[in-house]
């Protein structure tokens, strides 16, 4: 089984470097909004960037991850809860890597998509972060869950042959069969 690295280990990279950064990001939001919206805002710009990335990976165009993103920011604006907004994310999440970057048939990834979403979600659920620096912890635990979605499902657009060079005698013998296998068929297909 071929495994897109790429993708997983970006995917584990962004979670820690979104982890790590959350704590600066979130304190400043705070000194413009409330910490609720605050908390969003730091979220739903993590969840932008890593939706350019899937972008990238998927040689999509940037503008189809716009309406799942305004969704998104449509749940914070209203009010003071984030209640709404943490339990979008993950779908939105979801809608953006299975139903716009990478799509293919539903049945196997709905369940796989559930399962991440719920994986990650509830880690950090049961987690309970309730300082920036356990919601930066939070935001790791949640990317190193999706990144085993490229394990379940590799992306086609990142299938690579795993190619050797092959050596100049290897190379010399294949076409020394290929001559004689040529060779046997004409003198079997004549005689």
């Amino acid at each position: 089984m071929k495994i897109a690295a790429e993708p997983i280990r970006t995917t584990i990279f962004f979670g820690l470097l979104g982890g790590l950064t959350f704590v600066p990001l979130s304190l400043g939001l705070n000194h413009c909004v409330p910490w609720p919206k605050a908390l969003a805002l730091a979220l739903g710009c993590y969840l932008a960037v890593y939706g350019i990335l899937l972008v990238r990976w998927s040689a999509k165009s940037s503008l189809q991850i716009i309406i799942p993103l305004l969704l998104l920011g449509a749940t914070v604006l209203p009010g003071q809860s984030i209640a709404a907004f943490l339990l979008l994310c993950p779908g939105v999440l979801s809608w953006m890597r299975s139903g716009i970057c990478f799509p293919t048939p539903v049945v196997p990834k709905i369940g796989v998509e559930i399962l991440l979403a719920m994986g990650g979600a509830g880690l950090v659920a049961v987690f309970r972060p309730s300082s920036p620096i356990a919601w930066g912890l939070g935001i790791w635990l949640f990317f190193l869950v999706q990144s085993l979605y490229f394990v379940v499902f590799e992306p086609a657009t990142s299938r690579r042959e795993d190619t050797i060079p092959t050596d100049s005698f290897e190379q010399a013998r294949l076409r020394a069969e290929k001559i004689l296998s040529a060779e046997f068929r004409r003198r079997g297909n004549s005689g």
